[in-house]
This record gives C-alpha cells, sequence and structure tokens, in this order.
C-alpha cells in the first residue's frame, strides 16, 4: 500500500519535471531561421536559467543528436535531426494542406486579401498554409509560423475550442500580461459564443489598422480541425465590405470541412 505522503511529495517533483521539460523544448525552439547559432550564455540569458542549467539542457540536447557544435567556438546549431519533425508536419497536414489549397485560392481571388489555414498546437497557433494577397501591402505568415492563442481572430477561434482544463490554465498564466480590452476578448462567455457562432472578428487585435475575420474547418469526427481566416488593412476591408468577406471565409470554412469528410480513409 502506498503511502499518502509519499503521493504528495511527488506531485512537486513531477511538476518540476514537467516545467524542466518546457524549459529544455524553449531552448530548443531558440534556434531558428533569424538566429541559427546560439552560445549557452546566451540562451541562459534569453531564458532566464543558471549557467550550469543552461549547459545541462545544451548537453541533452547533443546527446540526443539535436543540437552540434556551429563555427564559432562554444556555439551550436540544430543539426539535420530536427528535419524529422518537418517530415512529421508534412505527413499529418498533408491531406487538410490539399483540400484547402484550392479553396483558399479561389478566396484569396474573390477577396484579393492573403488567406490562411491555421492549427493550434499546444498554446500555439500555426499558420499550416497560406495564399497571400497581391495588393503591395498585405499580411506576410510563413508556414509553421506561431502565433499567440489570445490575439486574432484565428488563435481566438482555436483557443474557444482547446479543452477547457488547459484553456483555463493557459488564461490564468497570460492573464497578467493581458491588457483590459484583451482580458474582455478571452472570457468565458466570449470564447463561448465564439466557439457556438464558429466563427470571429478582430480589429486590430494585433497590428494598428488590421481588420480579419476566421471561421472554423472539422475534420470526420466533427472536431476542429483547424480554421480558415483573412486579414488585411481596414482601408481595404471598410465595415460595408466585412459581411461579404465573413460569409467568403465561412463558405470555405464549410466547403473544406465537407471536403475532408469525403476523403478516404
Amino acid at each position: 500500500m502506498v503511502d499518502a505522503g509519499t503521493d504528495d511529495e511527488a506531485v512537486p517533483r513531477r511538476l518540476n519535471g514537467i516545467e524542466s521539460g518546457r524549459k529544455l523544448i524553449a531552448v530548443l525552439w531558440s534556434f531558428d531561421a533569424e538566429r541559427p547559432v546560439w552560445t549557452v550564455p546566451e540562451l541562459a540569458s534569453e531564458h532566464g536559467l543558471t549557467s550550469s542549467t543552461a549547459y545541462r539542457y545544451v548537453a541533452v540536447l547533443k546527446e540526443m543528436g539535436l543540437l552540434d557544435a556551429a563555427g564559432p567556438l562554444g556555439s551550436y546549431q540544430v543539426t539535420e535531426k530536427v528535419s524529422s519533425l518537418q517530415g512529421a508536419l508534412d505527413a499529418g497536414t498533408s491531406t487538410l494542406r490539399d483540400v484547402a489549397m484550392p479553396v483558399i485560392l479561389r478566396v484569396r481571388d474573390e477577396i484579393d486579401e492573403t488567406v490562411l489555414i491555421a492549427r493550434r498546437g499546444g498554446e500555439y497557433a500555426y499558420c499550416v498554409d497560406r495564399v497571400e494577397s497581391r495588393h503591395p501591402v498585405r499580411l506576410q505568415f510563413q508556414r509553421g509560423e506561431a502565433m499567440t492563442l489570445h490575439l486574432g481572430s484565428m488563435a481566438r477561434l482555436l483557443l474557444s475550442h482547446m479543452p477547457p482544463p488547459e484553456r483555463r490554465r493557459y488564461l490564468a498564466r497570460i492573464g497578467p500580461t493581458l491588457t483590459p480590452a484583451q482580458a474582455a476578448q478571452v472570457t468565458e462567455e466570449e470564447l463561448a459564443k465564439v466557439a457556438r457562432d464558429g466563427f470571429a472578428v478582430s480589429n486590430e487585435e494585433i497590428d494598428e489598422g488590421i481588420w480579419g475575420t476566421a471561421a472554423v474547418v472539422r475534420a470526420p469526427s466533427g472536431a476542429v480541425s483547424a480554421v480558415i481566416g483573412t486579414a488585411g488593412p481596414v482601408q481595404r476591408l471598410p465595415p460595408d465590405r466585412r459581411d461579404v468577406v465573413v460569409r467568403s471565409i465561412v463558405e470555405a470554412a464549410q466547403e473544406i470541412t465537407e471536403s475532408l469528410r469525403h476523403q478516404p480513409r
């Protein structure tokens, strides 16, 4: 029989382990196209780690074959092994992208604004694919680019369908950083309404002068698979045009949902 005190003592250890795992992954995610090479002291400063902890995380990532020494002495970069993650992503999203691309191309031509497909991964929304507006001034997102879950119509729509316990933990963590206007957008009541509606709109939530909208794409099971959305400058999307754009996005989401339902399994 396990002593009750042992279980209580195990909880902090489990929580510490989870937090260490988060920090280890955060260190790995520091390496991107804009900053492909880091030193250990730089990583420690970036993530608020002690030098010994940063060295330990880098040692683990080297042992796993995910980091290797870079050109400058004491610098590190990711290895080719991380490309397997891209392969897994491509395999997991290929059907969605194949089905969605003709639809988002057509919608882009109809409204001439950038159209995106995004999915949730943990506490972020990620761009799965996009087609850009032909206007010289346009919204630009790259495949794989992350977005916070509480800002913008696409991300907030995914947040509204996040499992409630996860959503509550996320909102509790970011709550102190929100402005009153942002906090009002992510109350349980507001998110429940967004989830029921199946679409959301945003007005200058992320960037000044940008309006956007998004709608839910569902998997054959009925679960939310992704969202489709668009955004552009308010001068090109005045109030009298927005209902048309919302309708185009909602209809596109329904079309993609229906196509996914008829894909061979």
